[in-house]
């Protein structure tokens, strides 16, 4: 199995250089699925002179194995921090890893111990920061990044989600999430997964979360043909298979939209079904988010941009969100200002009013830059 990574690997940093990409990014995800615990690849990506190759674990051991081969490649790396790797203690721990005794020894040093036998968590990041040197490693949540891409979808098709209504099936990480995100933006949905009780639990969580102000509802349905009957939107976030079939498409009203956000969530038949009836399918590829995620972690990584403070002769210029001292003078950009916001009081808010001596060092500023 590691020589295949490493020849796809091989063929990333080829296909890098052949079209003069500045970096190859390796993303590091984890599945919970049961299905399978072997290592795959999900599919490359090139985004904004970028290449992102991304491989999904399953555990915390696959992760040690592939630390040598991600070092040598890799420019950047992003790790999932989200903790979905069982927790093991002691003995059972060690035995998973006989082979890479020394390896895990590096780990121990770098992490304290709590507990009289030592209980791994899973935390990948840190694994990933104590066995790989030298190349910059971000931790994200690819979870959150899907459930923002299907939220982009739905907002971009109905234009407002205020009033829409939502059928969700499987209410597991991603789909409590999309819920919650869309009965605050006002759409009423309906949540369905067998475990009746914990449905239940998950819908009434949302309805305590969102604002008190929001009229819309979450609801927990036993049903899934029940859950989509008049709705404008049918959501399959299950890892089940063809969990939507045709009677949940007919349940839904006319000009929907049916969102694949779980893999193979929708029947043969349903998806021909759909097609005859020119509703809109859509299966969740979150590249173009996951993009402008990558920008925004490497490049805050990276260039700190506007956050900072500086001084133009003897006034103090701060911004980027920097809390300035008093009478510090605000503005967009402390390097090259261009607009002035306002007045620090040293507290991180404006000045309520200018005093003269505010209004002489602004004069003064907009003199310096013209």
């Amino acid at each position: 199995m590691l020589k295949n990574i490493e020849n796809s690997l091989k063929k990333a940093k080829a296909k890098q250089i052949q079209y003069g990409l500045n970096k190859l990014i390796v993303t590091i995800t984890t599945n919970t699925s049961k299905n399978s615990q072997n290592i795959y690849f999900s599919p490359i990506r090139i985004i904004n002179n970028k290449l992102i190759f991304g491989l999904v674990i399953y555990t915390r051991k696959q992760l040690i194995s592939l630390a040598k081969l991600i070092q040598k490649y890799a420019d950047i790396i992003f790790i999932d921090a989200e903790k979905k790797i069982p927790y093991s203690i002691g003995d059972k721990f060690f035995s998973l890893y006989k082979a890479e005794k020394t390896k895990i020894k590096k780990i121990l040093k770098k992490e304290k111990k709590t507990t009289l036998e030592y209980v791994e968590l899973g935390n990948l990041v840190s694994t990933a920061k104590t066995l790989i040197k030298n190349k910059p490693i971000f931790e994200f949540k690819p979870n959150d990044i899907t459930v923002d891409h299907a939220w982009l979808i739905l907002s971009d098709y109905f234009k407002s989600l205020g009033s829409k209504n939502v059928a969700l099936i499987g209410s597991g990480n991603i789909g409590f999430k999309l819920a919650l995100k869309l009965v605050e933006s006002g759409s009423t949905v309906n949540l369905y997964r067998r475990n009746i009780n914990l449905n239940s639990y998950l819908a009434n969580s949302i309805n305590l979360i969102k604002p008190k102000s929001t009229l819309a509802t979450a609801n927990a349905v036993d049903d899934k043909i029940k859950c989509c009957i008049g709705v404008d939107a049918l959501i399959g976030c299950s890892n089940e298979i063809n969990i939507i079939d045709e009677k949940m498409i007919k349940a839904m009203r006319p000009n929907g939209i049916i969102l694949d956000v779980g893999k193979g969530n929708v029947k043969n038949s349903a998806v021909k079904f759909a097609e005859k009836k020119s509703i809109k399918l859509i299966r969740c590829d979150i590249s173009e988010t996951l993009s402008h995620y990558i920008n925004l972690y490497s490049n805050y990584k990276f260039d700190k941009g506007n956050y900072g403070r500086k001084k133009f002769n003897s006034i103090y210029c701060v911004s980027g969100g920097y809390v300035g001292k008093k009478n510090d003078i605000v503005v967009d950009n402390f390097k090259f200002p261009s607009q002035i916001l306002g007045i620090a009081d040293g507290s991180g808010k404006f000045k309520k009013q200018k005093s003269v001596k505010d209004k002489k060092n602004i004069k003064e500023l907009k003199k310096h830059f013209k």
